[in-house]
């Protein structure tokens, strides 16, 4: 189910919510318990972040490619 909803995230709301964590983790004081739970809400946010820029990447490859033009390269930060 959460994975469910993952998917239905776009992109800014998932580095959003990643901020928040990190804000969160930074300013407050949370219980071991909690930093668990978001440490791995954060991975897991992560993780759908870095698999959407992976798609955004073939995608722009695709249309480079589809010009006529060589995408030899990543669109890396």
């Amino acid at each position: 189910m959460e994975k469910e909803k993952m998917i239905e995230k776009g992109f800014e709301e998932s580095m959003s919510e990643l901020e928040e964590i990190n804000n969160r983790l930074e300013r407050e004081k949370v219980s071991l318990e909690e930093t668990l739970e978001l440490y791995e809400r954060g991975m897991k946010l992560i993780e759908h972040c870095s698999k959407k820029l992976e798609e955004a990447d073939a995608e722009i490859k695709k249309i480079i490619e589809k010009d006529g033009g060589e995408a030899t390269e990543d669109f890396e930060g």
